[in-house]
C-alpha cells in the first residue's frame, strides 16, 4: 500500500523540541532530528513509507525566507520524494507574499501547500492583516497547514473569516481533542487533521464513523514524534482497507490534484 507522510521537518531545531501536550502547553523533549533529505529519507525507508510534505524547522526558528530556500535545498535531492511546503508573511511587510508574485513561485518550485507560524513570526492570521492573501488562498484550494501550538483562538477565527479555506491541523497533543476540532469538522467542508497525534485508542475510527475517512491525512508530524508510532496507529486503526487507503495517499493527492496556480 502506498504511503505519503503529509508532515515532516528537515532541520535542526534551536530547542529540540517543543511538543504540544494536552493542557496547550509546551514540553520539551530531546529528540533525534533528520539534519537534511537524506536523513529523512532514511527514516522514511526504515517505516516503508514511499514519499512526503517536508517543511524546514528554520522557516519557524530563524526567517521564513531563509526557510523556505533551505527546504527547497534538500527536497530537490529528491524531488519523486520529498515535497516541499513553504511558511507565508504579510504582503503588506514582505511584497514577495503577495499572490501575484507567491504564486508563481510557487509554481516554479513544486510548491502545492503553504504553512502559517503566525505567533513566532510576529503577524496576526486575520483578514485585517493578511485578506488579499488568504482570500486568494482559499479560492486556489491550497492546503495551509497551522498547529494550535500558537492556540487554538486563531484557528477558529480565521476559519470563521475564510470559511471555504482548506486547513490541515497539525502538531495538537497527544491527549483528546474531540472537544475543539469536532466542531470544525462539522462547520468547515476543508477542515482537515493529519493523523500524527491520535495516539489514543479509537481516535481515528471515531472520526471516520462521524465524518468520514476523507477528513484524514496520514501524518508523523516528525520529529515531534518518530514515524513509526503514527503509522502504527493508523494500520491497527480497526478502520477498512478503504478508508485507510484514503488517509494513507488518496485524500492527499486528490487535494494537491485541486490545487489551482
Amino acid at each position: 500500500m502506498k504511503i505519503i507522510d503529509c508532515s515532516c521537518a528537515i532541520g535542526y531545531k534551536t530547542v529540540n523540541y517543543e511538543v504540544v501536550n494536552h493542557e496547550n502547553l509546551l514540553v520539551r523533549e530531546k529528540v533525534k532530528q533528520a539534519r537534511n533529505a537524506e536523513e529523512l529519507l532514511s527514516e522514511l525507508d526504515f517505516c516503508g513509507i514511499d514519499s512526503a510534505v517536508v517543511s524546514h524547522n528554520t522557516m519557524a526558528d530563524v526567517d521564513p525566507d531563509y526557510g523556505n530556500r533551505a527546504v527547497l535545498a534538500e527536497t530537490v535531492k529528491a524531488p519523486d520524494r520529498l515535497l516541499p511546503t513553504w511558511t507565508i508573511l504579510p504582503p503588506i511587510t514582505e511584497n514577495q507574499y503577495a499572490p501575484e508574485h507567491l504564486f508563481p513561485a510557487m509554481k516554479d518550485n513544486g510548491v502545492k501547500l503553504l504553512r502559517a507560524y503566525p505567533e513566532r513570526n510576529r503577524y496576526l492570521l486575520n483578514s485585517v492583516v493578511m485578506d488579499e492573501l488568504l482570500g486568494e488562498i482559499a479560492a486556489a484550494g491550497i492546503p495551509l497547514y497551522l498547529s494550535p501550538s500558537e492556540g487554538w483562538q486563531g484557528i477558529y477565527s480565521v476559519l470563521q473569516e475564510y470559511p471555504n479555506l482548506t486547513v490541515i491541523l497539525h502538531n495538537y497533543g497527544l491527549w483528546s481533542h474531540s472537544r475543539l476540532t469536532f466542531p470544525l469538522f462539522q462547520r468547515y467542508k476543508n477542515f482537515y487533521m493529519e493523523t500524527g497525534d491520535m495516539q489514543a485508542a479509537g481516535e481515528i475510527k471515531e472520526i471516520c464513523s462521524k465524518f468520514g475517512s476523507e477528513r484524514l491525512l496520514f501524518g508523523s508530524d516528525f520529529p515531534s514524534n518518530a514515524i513509526g508510532g503514527p503509522l502504527a496507529t493508523l494500520l491497527g486503526s480497526g478502520i477498512t482497507r478503504a478508508h485507510i487507503e484514503n488517509i494513507a495517499h488518496l485524500n492527499l493527492e486528490r487535494m494537491l490534484g485541486e490545487v489551482k496556480l
